[in-house]
């Protein structure tokens, strides 16, 4: 491999980092570690596992379809594949993910904005924004892996070495380790990597299959997927880096700040402590560029798939990102908790169907194996009666 091919593996990785590091990813740690104090190590365990191997799962299994979501999901049969496809779009563009970056902006940089910039004013400044970057999507893959992605790490990097330095205990939980590790497993859940996994995939993988003129195409397919792969293990590992420092950073000082402070603040608030006022810019420019970073490509393919699927064709460029950007504003007016209150039986039921045919469809892939259907439609089923009882 070429300096240039690993230079390229690499900016796909830290773009694809920044794609999964959103709202979620840096709220539910802090949630998660706060409310886990002297468990920790068990909770971030199972944050681990269902928000960093899963989605290395989907995009695993999203490559061996080469990124083509329609054919990965019509596994499970046309009309069923067009509904679960609908339900991911909603959840990570404008009922969901979208929304939920708009929310967590406005927290943290709350205290450094004039009283009159409410949330939804700067709802509408915000998707401005995004739409000024979208509308520039074809430089989303190097904008995000050698520009804003940097920023990012060496932001919120700063704040856990801070964090890290002579830290006070975690505060002693009345919980069992395998409470906290259930606890972890569900906020997995909630930072909706799994189901962003099968989205994405197509995105960053388009940015690796450029064929030259006499190149084979075959050959072209396993050198994309091949680098692909690579920078997936990139993301995995900054997704692992960051859940560990998060989490063992809130629950050191959590229990340190005002009890009344909301989730989305919780950041702001530890970097209040750590730095003081001024110094605790930091931490809103971390949150800004992990909220933008994630919000431009959420929106450009929520408008792609409005546009094609939804509306043959029709409509241009421009209305579908109108379309996507304005439902994301008044969804955004719920809250952070909101949302995620919104979302959590969706995700609950949904996502042990997806791991399922996530598995199923990599075995039929390496074996050519064509397996029922009749597995990931009993994991909803069950999901969903689980939900029902447990509520």
């Amino acid at each position: 491999m070429t300096f240039q091919e690993r230079f390229g593996v690499l900016a796909a990785g830290l773009a694809l980092f920044s794609m999964f590091f959103g709202a979620g990813d840096l709220i539910w740690p802090l949630i998660l570690g706060g409310q886990s104090g002297d468990h920790n190590f068990y909770a971030m365990t199972g944050l681990l596992i269902t928000g960093v191997s899963l989605p290395l799962l989907g995009l695993t299994a999203m490559m061996m379809f080469e990124g083509d979501y329609r054919k990965f999901f019509g596994r499970i049969g046309t009309w069923p594949g067009i509904v679960v496809i609908f339900i991911i779009q909603a959840i990570l563009g404008p009922i969901g993910s979208i929304p939920r970056l708009i929310t967590l902006s406005h927290a943290t940089l709350k205290p450094y904005l004039h009283e009159m910039a409410t949330l939804p004013v700067f709802s509408v400044i915000a998707l401005f924004v995004v739409l000024g970057f979208t509308m520039r999507k074809q430089r989303v893959i190097e904008l995000l892996g050698l520009v804003l992605t940097p920023i990012l790490l060496v932001s919120l990097g700063f704040i856990l070495f801070l964090g890290f330095s002579n830290h006070p205990e975690p505060r002693v939980i009345e919980i069992t380790n395998r409470e906290a590790f259930t606890e972890g497993l569900n906020v997995g859940y909630n930072t909706l990597d799994l189901i962003a996994s099968f989205i994405f995939a197509p995105l960053v993988l388009s940015h690796f299959v450029m064929k030259k003129e006499g190149e084979d195409e075959v050959a072209l397919k396993k050198k994309a997927l091949s680098k692909m792969f690579k920078a997936s293990l990139i993301a995995a590992g900054l997704l692992c880096t960051m859940y560990v420092g998060l989490t063992y950073v809130s629950s050191f000082y959590t229990p340190l700040l005002s009890p009344d402070h909301l989730p989305e603040e919780r950041l702001s608030q530890i970097s209040m402590h750590l730095l003081g006022p001024s110094g605790a810019l930091v931490s809103c420019i971390a949150v800004a560029m992990a909220c933008l970073t994630t919000a431009i490509p959420l929106t450009s393919i929520c408008a792609d798939y409005i546009r094609d699927d939804l509306m043959g064709g029709k409509g241009g460029d421009i209305l579908p990102i109108v379309i996507t950007l304005g439902i994301s504003a008044v969804i955004a007016n719920l809250g952070f908790m909101g949302i995620a209150k919104a979302l959590s039986p969706v995700l609950h039921i949904l996502c042990p169907g997806l791991i399922v045919l996530s598995v199923l469809n990599i075995i039929y892939k390496l074996y050519e194996v064509r397996l029922s259907k009749a597995p990931v439609y009993v994991t909803f089923v069950l999901s969903a009666l689980g939900r029902l009882l447990a509520s």
